[in-house]
C-alpha cells in the first residue's frame, strides 16, 4: 500500500501584537509574500466520533477555490506536528466523502451513514500571509502567518500564529528559521492544532492546571531514547500550563509550569552521561532562568495564600495583619507580572524552540553507555548513596546543607518517578511517597528562612519582626524534626533497583608443578 502524504510543520504561537513585526523580521524581511483570506469549516458528529478517532475533516475556501482535507492522528511533540493528510480540490462548499475512500475515514464504524451525521463544529476566519523560502539547495519551506479567530458556537478565540511547513528537505531547516524568528519575536511552540483548540473552546470548559503524567519506558532499551521520551513529557506539561499562567489567576498554573521545568532540568541531569557533549547547552541556562523567575512567583503565592495568614492569626493584631497582607498581595502581583513576562518573552520562546529541535533529533546513546535497565539502577544507587551520606550526618547540618539535602531528595524522587516503570510498581510507589514526605519536611524547614525575608520586605513593625522570628524558628525546628524522621523512614524502604553487579573474580593462577623423582633439583639461590 502506498504511504499517505504527510504534513510536517512547526507551529509557533505569537504573543499579542507581534504579528505586525513578522514581515520585517529575518529571514522574511525583503522576501516576496502572498496574502489571502480564507474561511474553513470543520466537521464532526455530535458525539465527536472523528475526534475520538484522531481525525479532522475540513472544508476550506481560499478566494474562489474550495479544498477538502482530512488529517489523521500523527505525532505532535513540543510544537512539531507530523501527520498523514489527504487533500482534494472541490467545486464548492459541499463535502464528498467518497473522495476519502481508502483513508481512515472510510474505515470508521458507521462510515456508510457518516455523511448524514456530520455537523459543523468549528469555523476559522483568517488572513494568511505566505512566504516561500529555499534556505539551502534542495530545501523548500512555506512560512505562513495566520491572523484571525476561531469560532465555536457563540465563543471565539483570537489567534496569531506562524506555521513553518517543510515542503522539501529535513526538519532541521524549519528549526533554523524558527530560531531566527524567535531571536527577535516573542513566540513559543504551540502543541495543539486549530481544531483541537476550537473543540476545547466549544466545550466552554474551564482550563485546569496539568500535573506531570507518568512515562512508560518498558519498551525502551537505550538511555538516550528514554531521556527524549521523559523530556517530551515534561515539555508537554509545561506547554499545557503556559496559557493558564498568562490568562488565569489560579496560582496552581505557575506551580505546575515551574514543576515541569524543574523536572525537565532534573531529567537532563539524570541522563547527562547518555547524552552527547554539549547537547543541552543551547537551552540549559535559559531553562534555569525561567525556572528561577517562576520560583519567585511561586514563593510569593505560597507566602500570601498559606504562610502569612497563619502568621497573622498567631500574632493576633488584626490591623497589622491587614496592612501586611495588603503589601504582600502587591508584591505577589508584581511577581505574577514578572512570571507572565517570562513566558511571553523571546528568551523563553527561543529556549522552547531549541528544546523542540533537540527532541526532534533521535539517536543512540554514546558508545559504551549501559543499556537502560543497568543505567537506571546505577543512577538510582548513586542518588541513594548521596542521600544516605548526608542523612547520616543530619544532626550536624546547617540550614544551607539541609537545603542541599532537600535538592538531592527531590532529584531522587524525580528519578524514581521517571524510571519507575522499569521496576515493580508497588515498591516504587512506596519509595516515591517516602521521598516526597522527606522533601516536604525539609522544604518546611528551608522555607521559614525565605518567609522571614519576605516579612522584612513588607516594612513591618519591629514587634512583628520579632514575633515572626520566633514563630518561624519554632516551625523550622518542627520541620527539622519531621525531616529527620522522614529520612529515617525513607531509608527503611526496600530498594527496588538492581544491585550493583559484582566484579568477576580474577582466575586463580595454575598450581606450580610438583617436581617428579627424575626432575632436576631447583637451582641454588
Amino acid at each position: 500500500m502506498t504511504a499517505p502524504p504527510r504534513e510536517l510543520e512547526l507551529k509557533l504561537l505569537l504573543a499579542p501584537g507581534e504579528a505586525a513585526r513578522v514581515a520585517s523580521t529575518p529571514p522574511l524581511a525583503g522576501v516576496a509574500s502572498r496574502r489571502d483570506r480564507f474561511m474553513a469549516f470543520y466537521f464532526d458528529t455530535p458525539q465527536r466520533d472523528l475526534a475520538r478517532n484522531g481525525l479532522g475533516l475540513r472544508l476550506r475556501r481560499e478566494g474562489r477555490h474550495w479544498r477538502a482535507t482530512l488529517k489523521a492522528a500523527g505525532r505532535s511533540t513540543a510544537g512539531l506536528h507530523q501527520r498523514p493528510e489527504w487533500e482534494f480540490p472541490v467545486p464548492g462548499p459541499v463535502l464528498d466523502l467518497s473522495r476519502f475512500a481508502g483513508t481512515p475515514l472510510a474505515g470508521m464504524p458507521g462510515a456508510e451513514t457518516l455523511h448524514r451525521r456530520l455537523v459543523p463544529v468549528l469555523v476559522t476566519e483568517f488572513k494568511r500571509t505566505r512566504w516561500l523560502l529555499e534556505p539551502q539547495p534542495g530545501t523548500r519551506l512555506e512560512v505562513a502567518l495566520d491572523e484571525g479567530r476561531l469560532l465555536a458556537g457563540r465563543r471565539e478565540l483570537p489567534v496569531e500564529e506562524i506555521e513553518i511547513e517543510v515542503l522539501q528537505g529535513p526538519v532541521s531547516v524549519a528549526f533554523d528559521v524558527a530560531e531566527t524568528l524567535a531571536s527577535t519575536l516573542a513566540l513559543r511552540p504551540e502543541p495543539a492544532s486549530k481544531l483541537a483548540r476550537g473543540l476545547t473552546l466549544g466545550t466552554a470548559a474551564r482550563a485546569h492546571p496539568v500535573r506531570a503524567a507518568p512515562v512508560n519506558l518498558k519498551d525502551v532499551k537505550d538511555p538516550r531514547e528514554a531521556a527524549l521520551r521523559i523530556a517530551a513529557a515534561c515539555v508537554a506539561q509545561a506547554q499545557a500550563n503556559e496559557c493558564g499562567v498568562l490568562d488565569s489567576t489560579d496560582i496552581e498554573f505557575v506551580h505546575q509550569l515551574r514543576v515541569a521545568l524543574r523536572r525537565l532540568r532534573s531529567a537532563l541531569r539524570l541522563f547527562r552521561d547518555a547524552l552527547g557533549p554539549g547537547e543541552c547547552a543551547p537551552f540549559a541556562d535559559d531553562l534555569r532562568w525561567a525556572a528561577a523567575a517562576l520560583g519567585q512567583c511561586r514563593d510569593w503565592d505560597v507566602f500570601v495564600s498559606e504562610t502569612l495568614p497563619s502568621l497573622i492569626a498567631a500574632h493576633g493584631d488584626a490591623a497589622t495583619g491587614r496592612s501586611m497582607l495588603y503589601r504582600a498581595r502587591a508584591r505577589q502581583r508584581e511577581a505574577r507580572r514578572a512570571a507572565r513576562e517570562t513566558v511571553r518573552s523571546a528568551r523563553y520562546g527561543l529556549a522552547m524552540v531549541r528544546v523542540a529541535r533537540w527532541l526532534s533529533q533521535p539517536g543512540p546513546s554514546p558508545a559504551g553507555t549501559a543499556p537502560l535497565a543497568g543505567f537506571a539502577s546505577a543512577r538510582l544507587r548513586k542518588g541513594a548513596r548521596r542521600i544516605a551520606r548526608q542523612a547520616a550526618a543530619f544532626a550536624t547540618l546547617d540550614a544551607a546543607a539541609r537545603h542541599q539535602l532537600r535538592i538531592l531528595v527531590k532529584r531522587q524522587r524525580y528519578a524514581a518517578e521517571f524510571l519507575g516503570s522499569l521496576f515493580r510498581a508497588p515498591v516504587v510507589a512506596r519509595h516515591v511517597k517516602a521521598l516526597s514526605a522527606a522533601q516536604d519536611a525539609l522544604g518546611m524547614a528551608n522555607d521559614c528562612a525565605n518567609a522571614l525575608a519576605h516579612v522584612r520586605e513588607l516594612a513591618p513593625t519591629p514587634g512583628f519582626v520579632e514575633f515572626s522570628r520566633g514563630w518561624f524558628a519554632a516551625r523550622e525546628l518542627a520541620g527539622v524534626d519531621a525531616a529527620e524522621h522522614a529520612l529515617h523512614r525513607a531509608a527503611g524502604e526496600p530498594r527496588f533497583w538492581h544491585r550493583k553487579p559484582k566484579a568477576p573474580k580474577p582466575p586463580k593462577p595454575p598450581p606450580a608443578p610438583v617436581p617428579g623423582p627424575e626432575s632436576p633439583p631447583p637451582p641454588a639461590a
